[in-house]
């Protein structure tokens, strides 16, 4: 596979890239399940994971009961965050890649309180934040990675998207951004010109950061 490096910038997916959050999730929406007596099961709301919440509430055909469902999910969704967990090698591998000088940014369709908390336990600065914008489309759309390369003054052929869903597949690609695939994560991608990564410490020799550097 062809090297990526000399980029400046590096931007990642949040749930199935950095954080395995899928217990975290089953548990919400057993939660939202429980409460308002809906009957969707939990797989077909998550093979729909990455896009932002109220599309997959429409695509559910949920749309008349979001307010309600987004509020329990999110609140259990923050009860319960230790079910929540980081996959191996994330925290050490991104502090390399910031050492290394690239800027690092995260574009999500979780919530921005929900990012935060996510966030503040890892130990680098994420110099642009994208969660959920009424001012932009949601992926597939390529509007949040277009504001985070604007947030910092990259070009997009000096970035990198690292995802795991057909969506940011597409969202990369149509905001020209080369793509690297989590296969660690929670969806596949058929699109072409896609690096396929076997676990995070593979984006580091990529980007020629030596794992001891």
């Amino acid at each position: 596979m062809q090297s990526i490096i000399s980029k400046k910038a590096v931007l990642f997916d949040l749930d199935g890239v950095l954080l395995n959050s899928r217990p975290n999730m089953e548990r919400a929406w057993k939660d939202v399940r429980d409460r308002l007596g809906i009957t969707v099961d939990f797989e077909d709301y998550f093979k729909n994971i990455g896009r932002p919440f109220s599309d997959i509430l429409e695509i559910l055909g949920l749309q008349d009961q979001a307010d309600n469902i987004e509020s329990i999910y999110s609140q259990s969704s923050k009860d319960n965050f230790h079910l929540a967990t980081f996959y191996p090698s994330v925290e050490e591998s991104l502090k390399k890649i910031e050492d290394h000088g690239i800027k690092l940014g995260i574009v999500t369709s979780k919530d921005q309180e929900r990012t935060d908390i996510v966030l503040k336990r890892l130990p680098v600065k994420f110099s642009s934040v994208q969660t959920p914008n009424p001012c932009f489309r949601g992926k597939p759309a390529p509007d949040h990675l277009l504001a985070a390369m604007a947030d910092l003054n990259v070009d997009p052929k000096d970035s990198l998207f690292v995802g795991d869903a057909e969506v940011d597949a597409m969202a990369a690609l149509r905001a020209g951004v080369d793509y690297c695939h989590a296969n660690w994560g929670y969806g596949e991608t058929k699109l072409d010109h896609v690096i396929f990564l076997n676990d995070i410490q593979s984006l580091l020799v990529f980007l020629e950061i030596k794992k001891d550097h």
